[in-house]
C-alpha cells in the first residue's frame, strides 16, 4: 500500500482569526502582539501587514513607523485554541491518524484512506472547502502532499499561500532544483554552511550526495538529510504514541512590563510562569529532575542557574521552591526586567510516582488542573498569585513541536 501523507498549515493564523471574528479588520494590516507595551513585538502578521514589511518579530514601534494605520492587537490564546480545535475536527473526518504539529498545522496520514495521490488531492480540496465553510471564510491554508511527513511539510512550505502542492517521484527533482538549502525543513544556517564547505549549495545537490559522507559529517542526522530529499521516511509517527523523542525542556519566560524592586510582585510573576510550566508538564504526563531559572536586570546583566534533583517532581509548588532557591536572593541586586523558568531531564510519569512524599500530592494538582481547565485559567490560584493583574505574564501560545497539541489546545 502506497504511503500518502498530507500536511495542512494555516496561513497568517492568529491575525487571520482576528480578521475572521471581526470583519472590520479584513483587508487592513493587522499585527498580533505578545504584549502591547513599548517593548512588545509582533508574533503574527496579516497578509496585508506582511506585504508592507511588518513581519513576525517586528517591534511595535517599528511596525507603527512602517505603517501608522496598522491595527495592533493583544494576543488572545483561548480564541486561537478554540479555532484550532474546529480545524482539527474537520481533519479528523478524513483519517483516524491526525498528528497536530503545532497550534496552526497538522499531519494527516491518508494511507489506506486515499488509494492514489489524485484521490488525496481531491480530499485536500474537500478539506480546504470545509475549513472555509465550517470554520471561517477568511482563514487560508496551504496543503502539501507527499509520501513522507517531511515531503508533505516541505510541499506546504514552498507552495503558494492558500494553495495545494503534491510532491512525487516524477516532479520532486523539479522542486529541489536550484533551491537554497535553508528552504528545507530542518536545515538552518549552521548546517548549510557545513554543507557549503563540501560544495553543496542547493537541495538537488544534497539529494544526490553520498549518504555515507553525510553520515561522517553529521552522524545519523546526515542520513536523514539525504533520505528526506529522496522520499524515505525518517521521522517518527506521532507524539501520542510516545515514539517522538522527549522534549529537552518545558518552560516559560516573560519581559516585565512593571519595573520595580517589589519582591511580592516578582514572586507572583514567577509563580504564574511556574504554574504554566507545571500544568504543561502534567498535561503531557511527564516529570522532571531538573529546574532552571534566570533573571535579566535593567543594567543589562543577568543571573541564572539550574538545580538537578535526586527525585522526580511535577508539582508547581515544588518547581517554584527550586526556582526561588536559584534566583530569589539575586533579585535585590538590581531592577529585574525579565524572568525565565523551566524544567529539564524529563521522563514519562509512572504509577509509582503517585506515592511521592512531596509537599503537595499529585492528586491536589490534578484537581486544580481539572477545575482550571474546565472553568478557565486561574479559577483557583495559589495564594502567591493573589492580586496579580492578568497583564503580567499573560497566557501564551507555545511553539514546542515535540509536545502534543493538547497541552496547548485546552
Amino acid at each position: 500500500m502506497r504511503r500518502i501523507v498530507l500536511h495542512l498549515d494555516m496561513n497568517s493564523y492568529f491575525a487571520s482569526v482576528e480578521q475572521q471574528l471581526n470583519p472590520s479588520l479584513r483587508g487592513r494590516p493587522v499585527g498580533v502582539c505578545s504584549t502591547m507595551g513599548s517593548r512588545g513585538c509582533i508574533i503574527a502578521s496579516s497578509r496585508e501587514a506582511k506585504a508592507i514589511g511588518i513581519k513576525t518579530g517586528c517591534r511595535i514601534s517599528d511596525a507603527r513607523m512602517l505603517c501608522p494605520e496598522v491595527v495592533l492587537l493583544q494576543a488572545d490564546p483561548p480564541k486561537y485554541r478554540a479555532t484550532t480545535r474546529k480545524v482539527f475536527d474537520v481533519l479528523k473526518q478524513y483519517s483516524d491518524d491526525v498528528e497536530p504539529y503545532s497550534i496552526d498545522e497538522a499531519f494527516v496520514n491518508l494511507t489506506g484512506y486515499a488509494p492514489s495521490f489524485e484521490r488525496a488531492a481531491a480530499i485536500a480540496v474537500e478539506m480546504k472547502t470545509r475549513v472555509f465553510c465550517e470554520v471561517g471564510d477568511w482563514l487560508s491554508n496551504s496543503v502539501g502532499i507527499g509520501s513522507t511527513r517531511w515531503l508533505a511539510k516541505f510541499a506546504s512550505d514552498i507552495c503558494d499561500k492558500g494553495k495545494l502542492l503534491m510532491l512525487q517521484g516524477d516532479n520532486l527533482h523539479e522542486y529541489l532544483k536550484s533551491r537554497p538549502l535553508t528552504e528545507a525543513w530542518g536545515i538552518a544556517e549552521p548546517t548549510a554552511r557545513k554543507l557549503n564547505s563540501v560544495g553543496i549549495y542547493t537541495l538537488d545537490q544534497l539529494a544526490v550526495y553520498s549518504p555515507h559522507k553525510l553520515m561522517r559529517m553529521f552522524g545519523v542526522r546526515g542520513y536523514a538529510l539525504w533520505a528526506n530529499l529522496n522520499g524515505i521516511e525518517t521521522t517518527a509517527k506521532r507524539v501520542s504514541d510516545n515514539i517522538l523523542p522527549l522534549p529537552k525542556s518545558i518552560g516559560h519566560s516573560h519581559m516585565l512590563l512593571k519595573r520595580c524592586r517589589d519582591t511580592v510582585f516578582h514572586r507572583a510573576v514567577l509563580m504564574r510562569l511556574v504554574e504554566r510550566t507545571g500544568r504543561r508538564l502534567r498535561a503531557t504526563k511527564l516529570t522532571a529532575r531538573g529546574v532552571f531559572a534566570s533573571v535579566g536586570f535593567e543594567n543589562q546583566e543577568s543571573w541564572g542557574g539550574n538545580r538537578q534533583l535526586g527525585h522526580d517532581i511535577q508539582g508547581s509548588k515544588e518547581i517554584f521552591d527550586e526556582v526561588w532557591q536559584i534566583i530569589g536572593a539575586e533579585l535585590c541586586k538590581d531592577t529585574p526586567t525579565s524572568f525565565a523558568v523551566g524544567v529539564f531531564q524529563l521522563a514519562p510519569e509512572t504509577p509509582q510516582q503517585l506515592l511521592w512524599p512531596t509537599k503537595t500530592r499529585p492528586g491536589l494538582h490534578s484537581a486544580l488542573d481539572t477545575i482550571n481547565n474546565r472553568y478557565g485559567d486561574e479559577t483557583i490560584i495559589w495564594g502567591t498569585l493573589s492580586g496579580l493583574d492578568g497583564a503580567h505574564a499573560p497566557d501564551r501560545i507555545g511553539f514546542r513541536k515535540t509536545l502534543p497539541i493538547e497541552s496547548e489546545v485546552k
